[in-house]
């Protein structure tokens, strides 16, 4: 019974999580993402915040190779996204090596995020997806919350 509890609960709680979503205008997939992460990078606060963190930059870091390499693109054709992403890269491997923005994979994720949204430079389109992948995150704890009470058969 209380593994029916728990698939119970992981099911509602991703039902409400895609209702919540799509009545929002929220993409759906990035607040999927960020449940992975979730459950990838720890299912705790602390590494979640870290991993949250990451991602955040990671979609910055995007931003930064978009810009750069639309401007460069005018300079030298279709060579600017590919110095972009090597000036860029370079960086964020070095950003990589710091105690608590270690991971790398968390990065790459954030990275994805912005380019599979495939949007404008636009704060409403970052906040979007941070708000998104907050969400994501959200959802996720509470599914493992709700998941730990069943298990400690409080629920």
């Amino acid at each position: 019974m209380k593994t029916f509890k728990q698939a119970l609960t992981m099911g509602l709680t991703g039902a409400i999580s895609v209702f919540t979503a799509s009545n929002l205008g929220l993409p759906t997939w990035v607040l999927f993402t960020a449940w992975v992460s979730y459950y990838l990078f720890g299912t705790n606060i602390k590494t979640a915040f870290l991993t949250f963190t990451q991602q955040i930059l990671g979609v910055l870091i995007a931003i930064t190779i978009q810009y750069i390499g639309t401007n460069l693109t005018e300079y030298s054709a279709s060579f600017g996204f590919a110095v972009a992403v090597l000036i860029v890269m370079i960086g964020v491997f070095y950003i990589s090596k710091l105690k608590y923005l270690n991971n790398l994979p968390a990065y790459f994720l954030g990275m994805i995020i912005w380019f599979g949204a495939n949007t404008e430079i636009e704060i409403n389109n970052i906040l979007l997806l941070g708000i998104t992948l907050l969400s994501g995150y959200t959802f996720a704890w509470i599914n493992v919350a709700l998941s730990q009470q069943i298990e400690l058969k409080q629920i």
